[in-house]
């Protein structure tokens, strides 16, 4: 009779996390951790590891499993509050004695936390990079004897330290002075360059270990749409005869768009939840548990919400402004499609293009939208990784004869517009106000304005300036 071999990472993740499997980059990481930390007991950081994991593969359980393993305390450095509080009630729901040291904590609190540590009662310190700085904080993580210093969103070290996070630049310093065992920087997506900025400000001249996985997500089909005029291609995606499948994120550039968009987008007030960074901890929490116990709901959200805070059940991600960067977008728009199910990633596009970037990740980005062939490649060879098979991008369905119905009906929608508003104007220039026009070509008011509008600012349309033809349109320049 043949017996099981005994595997304790896989019981305690089974009686902690409900989790009958682990993936091997998982028990890689796992086993690095855990040989490092026994290896030399008494000695300093034996350890540097870079992992990079796309969204929804399990990283966070490569270091949530090793805090319940090694004899010492795990610190965990998350770049954003929501992710702060988030992993404390996700840790505390496993067993996991947690401690979060966060600005603004009351003295006693924080004091706690910090006696919880020094005595083996708390397992888990969640904190930020700011209170990395406070020198008393320092002081007493270096004197906790942490096991396994951990920094998650790595890449905002190179992507916020050089802007308007400079503490990012600093937890070099302060993993030198903490002297973990193991340091390990966490990741979704980074391409060579980013990977590099990580290295030299988190571990300097030292070896650093890599543990890179594929960021392609096969269940996520990419499409971009060049839209007539965004506003209305979104309306259309969100509440047109053939809407994309809900739950959806529709990420903006700025927290005024998000409460804006929310309001203009056509949908059901009991349907839609802003989420940005200038949002209170009860706001956040309440929108939170909004989006995660509703079916239809449509969240316009900023990049506080494309890191870590997991729905698993995200059918769609829009994207109504551009990304900053690849790694920004494979981060953002991995939030869908988590458990695994298909999910879509669109991007909306002005029709006449992206405009000309200085910025050279930028720039990359901007070449997604325009280069030709297959979207997945371009995002794989993008991160300089090995291309694999697609069949779901929008170039490719093309390929393939087939179409993603509701950009496919926004098209007919925009197109069937167009040509009914240019036969109209081809038949009695300098006619029709906009308002009239609605009256004569049939269509939502709001999708309607919205195209022609796009249609005056590309040329396409000329409002009279004077005299009995003022906003009165004739024909102006061909699409």
């Amino acid at each position: 009779m043949e017996h099981a071999l005994p595997d304790p990472m896989l019981d305690v993740a089974r009686t902690h996390f409900g989790i009958d499997y682990l993936f091997p980059y998982q028990r890689l990481v796992v086993a690095n951790t855990l040989d490092a930390d026994r290896a030399a007991p008494d000695g300093p950081a034996t350890l540097n590891q870079m992992v990079i994991l796309p969204t929804g593969s399990g990283k966070t359980l490569c270091f949530s499993l090793p805090a319940l393993l090694i004899d010492r305390p795990t610190l965990v450095v998350y770049p954003l509050l929501a992710l702060m509080s988030d992993q404390a009630r996700r840790a505390a729901a496993a067993g996991i004695a947690t401690a979060v040291l966060k600005g603004g904590m009351p003295a006693h609190e924080r004091n706690a936390a910090i006696a919880g540590v020094a005595d083996g009662s708390i397992r888990l310190v969640i904190t930020n990079p700011e209170m990395l700085e406070r020198p008393e904080v320092r002081r007493a993580l270096a004197a906790a004897d942490i096991g396994h210093l951990v920094v998650d969103e790595a890449h905002c070290v190179s992507e916020w330290g050089q802007s308007f996070r400079p503490s990012y630049l600093r937890i070099g310093d302060a993993i030198a002075e903490i002297a973990p065992r193991v340091a390990t920087a966490f990741t979704a997506t980074a391409s060579p360059p980013v990977l590099d900025a990580i290295r030299r400000l988190l571990f300097g001249d030292a070896p650093v270990a890599l543990i890179n996985g594929n960021p392609d997500r096969p269940n996520i089909a990419y499409t971009v749409m060049a839209a007539s005029s965004p506003l209305a291609s979104l309306r259309l995606l969100l509440t047109g005869a053939c809407p994309v499948v809900k739950p959806a994120i529709v990420f903006c550039s700025s927290r005024a768009r998000t409460e804006s968009l929310a309001v203009s987008a056509g949908v059901s007030p009991d349907c839609v939840g802003a989420y940005h960074a200038g949002l209170d901890r009860e706001e956040r929490s309440a929108i939170e548990r909004w989006f995660f116990s509703t079916t239809e709901a449509v969240l316009f959200a900023t990049c506080a919400y494309g890191m870590g805070v997991d729905k698993p059940d995200i059918r769609t991600v829009i994207h109504y402004d551009l990304p900053a960067s690849v790694e920004a977008f494979l981060q953002e728009s991995g939030r869908a499609g988590r458990d695994g199910a298909p999910a879509e990633s669109i991007v909306l596009t002005d029709s006449t293009g992206p405009s000309v970037c200085d910025d050279p990740r930028r720039a990359l980005f901007a070449g997604y939208l325009t280069a030709p062939g297959c979207r997945r490649d371009y995002l794989l060879d993008a991160m300089s990784m090995e291309r694999q098979t697609c069949f779901s991008c929008d170039r490719c369905r093309a390929r393939d004869a087939t179409e993603y119905a509701p950009a496919a009906a926004v098209a007919e929608v925009e197109g069937r517009i167009a040509r009914r508003v240019h036969a109209a104007i081809a038949a009695q220039p300098r006619r029709f106000t906009i308002d009239e026009l609605l009256r004569t070509v049939r269509a939502r008011p709001e999708e309607f304005e919205q195209i022609v509008r796009a249609m005056v600012d590309r040329g396409e349309l000329v409002p009279g300036r004077r005299g009995p033809w003022r906003n009165r349109l004739s024909a102006g320049v061909a699409p």
